[in-house]
């Protein structure tokens, strides 16, 4: 019957302005729901950090959904298992259970979404998890998350929805679309960590082939390298430059490929004219380097690795660079690579006497190396450098020992030996400390050293 424009007596509708109440209340909602799933895309699209990611994502799907908790299953096929570091409410590391058990499994061997009012009406409910933690869930919305290929890489899911409620129809649609956000985003985290993976892998095989090729300073790039993280970290290098930094460090003298044999084994002191031949190590480190394609953000990496002999007085070597000329993480490499060398064993001698070694790093740096950065050298605990510096050590440092030695400083070591050697009285605690390190740092092959 065709609308006559008059009002039906028997259906009054809503009182007035009651509809209008209802339809904005409706449209703020979605609005709200609009802009958080806006901010889910900016933020995810700032990070590759898988773990950030995934703590990202479950707490903005928790308030988009008006939800209890909500959790983030991925699928390790190799393992038929499905895992999340960031299931709301649970103080697990990790959680891993097979992937066809629950609800969650249910939607990970389907492919079908679950909209289920009450949980314990359904057979396929694992109880175990409240029974453990004494939470109550009550509806549960599942979805799949498929990735570009269309297959299934882990699951979403929202617990209780508030007020009592029931997840809608609606619900289902949008948590469909957070799931497919998700799900691009995890892929491209995935896929840019096994970059990451190849990356490393390459650049230590690098290192791993240049310590074959010279067994009597074998473990020389990868204790360089740890030092060199060790300084940057205390100078609060971010992890993104950390990373660069370790593949410089790694790849630093892989120009001794180009060094010949007679020269680079010499055990004697080495005449003028073979000094400059290890010289142009550093030069052909950049030779290589350079011939490696590196992407934008890595590709200042050949100049950071060969620039680890040039001098803060323009008096080093390859290119005579002085002072902030020099990369930043070449000026770093240098303590390492000048600590490491007066600490190492070799065949035809043994460590430098400790107190030496520092006074070496001290006098150099006021020509050679960065005061400041020598500073932050210092500051880091006595632990971190013995556990450098006895990596390769069969004989593992006791655990007793490592806690003492995170109490000092370096630093503090040092003042320690130069009161020793000026034959000032040191406490009970202070000689300890000071026992303790030089029987790491001088126990003999008999003790469990292993020539490199």
């Amino acid at each position: 019957m065709p609308d006559s424009g008059k009002s039906d007596p028997s259906n009054p509708g809503p009182p007035p302005g009651e509809e209008e109440k209802i339809t904005l209340e409706d449209a703020l909602l979605e609005l709200y729901r609009l802009r958080a799933m806006c901010d889910v895309s900016r933020a995810v699209a700032g990070t590759l950090d898988l773990d950030r990611l995934l703590n990202l994502i479950v707490a903005k799907t928790t308030d988009i959904m008006n939800a209890d908790r909500s959790s983030l299953f991925l699928i390790d096929w190799d393992t038929e298992e499905l895992w999340s570091k960031v299931a709301q409410g649970v103080r697990f590391m990790e959680i891993r259970f097979p992937m066809h058990l629950g609800l969650a499994g249910a939607v990970a061997t389907t492919g079908e979404t679950l909209n289920i009012p009450d949980a314990y009406e359904d057979e396929r409910f694992n109880r175990e998890f409240d029974k453990r933690t004494g939470y109550r869930t009550r509806s549960v919305l599942a979805v799949p998350m498929n990735n570009k290929a269309g297959e299934r890489i882990g699951i979403m899911q929202v617990l209780n929805k508030k007020g009592d409620e029931e997840f809608t129809q609606e619900d289902e649609e949008i948590l469909k679309s957070l799931a497919g956000q998700a799900a691009i985003t995890v892929e491209n985290s995935q896929l840019y960590e096994e970059q990451k993976k190849s990356f490393i892998s390459f650049v230590e095989t690098l290192a791993t082939a240049m310590d074959a090729r010279d067994p009597i300073t074998a473990g020389h790039s990868k204790r360089v390298t740890d030092y060199s993280v060790a300084i940057a970290e205390e100078l609060e290098y971010s992890e993104k430059q950390l990373e660069i930094l370790n593949a410089a460090a790694l790849m630093h003298d892989i120009g001794k490929i180009g060094v010949p044999e007679v020269v680079l084994f010499k055990d004697g002191k080495l005449d003028d004219e073979e000094y400059k031949i290890i010289q142009s190590h550093a030069r052909h480190t950049l030779n290589i380097l350079d011939k490696i394609h590196f992407d934008r953000e890595k590709k200042e990496i050949p100049m950071m690795a060969a620039s680890h002999h040039e001098r803060i007085d323009g008096e080093g070597y390859p290119l005579g660079l002085s002072g902030e000329e020099i990369p930043e993480a070449g000026r770093i490499l240098a303590i390492g690579d000048i600590f490491d060398a007066i600490t190492s064993r070799r065949h035809y001698r043994d460590r430098m006497e400790f107190i030496r070694v520092m006074r070496v790093i001290d006098e150099e740096s006021s020509s050679h190396i960065q005061l400041d950065f020598v500073e932050a050298f210092k500051h880091l605990p006595v632990s971190r450098i013995i556990m450098i510096m006895e990596q390769d050590n069969v004989e593992p440092v006791e655990s007793e020992d490592l806690e003492l030695f995170k109490k000092f400083t370096l630093n503090d070591l040092q003042e320690l030996l130069e009161r020793g050697d000026r034959e000032e009285s040191l406490t009970q605690d202070e000689q300890h400390l000071v026992d303790r390190f030089n029987f790491y740092y001088h126990r003999s092959i008999s003790e469990g050293w292993v020539p490199d």
